[in-house]
């Protein structure tokens, strides 16, 4: 390890700088991961020396060097005082193209069929989700959180218009964008077209539609569509779609965030699976 102390009296940003992750179990959980490159590492020269061997331990096959700083360097980094120690500077994250995502939709078609012909267990379907403009960081990470606690196939966003995987996101996903496949692609449009061709049934939340997600046959091969907070889904990704479905509100208040609607989505859809006959 090498060390650093450098002490800084200056006031903190006011944005964060983007490419800093920090925390402790954001940090652990990302060097765990393996997949998003981590360009420098830093711990707080006063951790406990269990937590010293452990960064140590997890960056060394990823040949990551740990450096040592005070706690006063670290804030200065990362313009926060909430990174208990740990901070990392993260290179791009590692998303995927069109191509894996097509084999990635062909061999989730044919695992689950091969699984409801071999095993008595529930067969999960392929389920996919597009994220279709979402630019805030906090959002987009409780979707990927949400994705992970649905045990998706993928999640599909465009190269425009939309949030990148930032540390922000990563921290909004509680360490969920770690085990997630993540398709970067340039048009949605292309995408969602090949995956309706290949028998994927196209589902959009909406909350102007008359059919309820309740009514919907959700155990089935499926892609949801999460559109932009601001203006919803595009027209052109809508035209391409099987069935709008809207979330029962029973409240006075008559729409839900992008992220809380994706995730009740994404449950009724396991849901149906786990529970439909046969399973």
């Amino acid at each position: 390890m090498k060390s650093r102390n450098r002490r800084s009296n200056s006031g903190l940003a006011g944005n964060h700088q983007r490419s800093w992750l920090w925390g402790r179990h954001a940090v652990l959980e990302t060097l765990k991961a393996g997949r998003w490159p981590v360009v420098e590492l830093f711990i707080d020269s006063n951790q406990a020396e269990p937590e010293l061997a452990e960064l140590a331990r997890l960056a060394q096959p990823l040949d990551i060097e740990v450096e040592l700083a005070d706690a006063d360097r670290l804030t200065q980094l990362s313009q926060t005082y909430e990174h208990q120690g740990f901070l990392a500077r993260m290179g791009e994250f590692p998303c995927e193209d069109s191509e894996a995502l097509v084999l990635a939709a062909r061999t989730a078609s044919q695992l689950a069929a091969s699984n409801s012909a071999t095993s008595g267990s529930p067969v999960l379907s392929p389920l996919f989700v597009v994220c279709d403009r979402i630019q805030d960081a906090y959002n987009f990470g409780a979707i990927l959180r949400s994705c992970d606690a649905m045990k998706l196939d993928g999640i599909v966003i465009g190269e425009r218009y939309q949030s990148s995987i930032t540390p922000h996101v990563a921290r909004s996903s509680a360490g969920a964008v770690n085990h997630q496949r993540i398709f970067r692609v340039p048009l949605l449009t292309e995408v969602v077209a090949m995956l309706k061709q290949a028998e994927f049934q196209i589902i959009a939340a909406s909350e102007k539609s008359a059919t309820t997600l309740w009514e919907v046959d959700l155990a089935q091969p499926t892609v949801v569509l999460i559109g932009s907070e601001t203006s919803g889904i595009a027209p052109e990704l809508l035209a391409l779609c099987d069935t709008h479905v809207a979330i029962p509100m029973l409240g006075e208040v008559n729409s839900l965030n992008a992220a809380v609607a994706a995730g009740v989505v994404l449950y009724e859809c396991r849901r149906q699976q786990i529970n439909r006959p046969g399973s």
